[in-house]
């Protein structure tokens, strides 16, 4: 059960007694943010499950929005790897960004990643609106193990193997850049198909992110990726996490082939099975800050208000 507490904001009721009585100004309510500096990664990606959970990616995009809202409110730095896609999240957590920034607070809201070769996209007047709306913007080298790309070509990962090669490791160079960084990590949904890297990007960036020993919070009310990682933390293993449901093409086989030995990335569904049923849930709820039941909630629950108050009564204790 939930503690009786209606405030879900996560701001005391108290904080005026805590100040001396002091009516703050705008300027001070920024340094007493409660979230102030912490870096929170979001992993959200749709979910093939949706509409079967009697879901859609509006119920999706909703949550996502209401939580990157009440961390921004309250101090906190958002980080995003994403692209520039038309009512993508960079675009609808770029826009949260410049409606909630404090007047007098100079720090931006969002850090968004942009690897190659999704960078080559940022032109210099994308980069000037993403700075209008607070965003600051982190473009990546390319990984020094790949040596130097052509900025100037067409790169298809579903058809070659060698750009599919590329995408993969330049996508797992951010996501263990952003574990490295971030003080916690949001997982909701996440395809577990028709994706580009060695991995469902949201199973690779909740692995980076345990493996450095970074609080996460698992919402599998939305199924997915999130699901299926919540299901191998239980024990059990879907079939989506297998090689063999993966590796289910001739592309893909050759894909698996030619990376062998040039990567350091794991390519195995065994050991990603094996990492995950071996990361207990007591050991999530050690580091989150949560209790294993408040876990469980977030693990199934789709109510707003119930996942929003865990994640700041969470974040709050780390």
């Amino acid at each position: 059960m939930l503690e009786n507490e209606n405030n879900i904001s996560g701001i005391s009721e108290n904080l005026s007694e805590s100040i001396e009585e002091k009516e703050l100004n705008e300027k001070d309510q920024v340094n007493f943010l409660i979230l102030r500096n912490k870096k929170i990664a979001i992993s959200v990606s749709e979910s093939e499950e949706l509409e079967e959970l009697g879901l859609s990616n509006q119920h999706l995009k909703d949550m996502s929005i209401e939580i990157a809202r009440y961390l921004i409110v309250n101090g906190a730095k958002l980080l995003y790897g994403g692209d520039l896609r038309n009512d993508g999240y960079t675009d609808l957590f770029s826009e949260l960004s410049y409606q909630y920034k404090y007047l007098h607070d100079k720090e931006f809201s969002l850090l968004n990643y942009f690897p190659f070769p999704n960078a080559k996209d940022l032109t210099t007047n994308a980069k000037a609106k993403l700075r209008e709306k607070q965003v600051e913007v982190k473009i990546l080298d390319v990984p020094d193990s790949l040596g130097k790309l052509d900025p100037l070509k067409f790169y298809n990962p579903k058809e070659n193997i060698e750009d599919r090669y590329h995408f993969a490791e330049c996508f797992s160079d951010m996501r263990l850049q952003m574990a490295k960084v971030c003080d916690a990590r949001i997982v909701v949904g996440g395809k577990q198909n028709d994706f580009t890297g060695y991995f469902p990007g949201i199973v690779e960036e909740a692995l980076y992110s345990l493996k450095v020993g970074k609080p996460v919070y698992l919402l599998g009310g939305f199924g997915g990726a999130t699901k299926s990682i919540i299901e191998m933390i239980s024990g059990n293993r879907p079939i989506q996490m297998t090689n063999e449901y993966q590796f289910n093409s001739d592309f893909l086989i050759a894909f698996r082939e030619y990376s062998f030995g040039m990567t350091n990335v794991i390519t195995d569904y065994d050991y990603l099975f094996e990492f995950f049923s071996r990361y207990t849930l007591d050991e999530i709820s050690r580091n989150n800050g949560l209790s294993v039941e408040e876990n469980q909630i977030l693990f199934e629950s789709v109510n707003i208000h119930e996942i929003v108050f865990l994640i700041i009564k969470g974040l709050k204790k780390i």
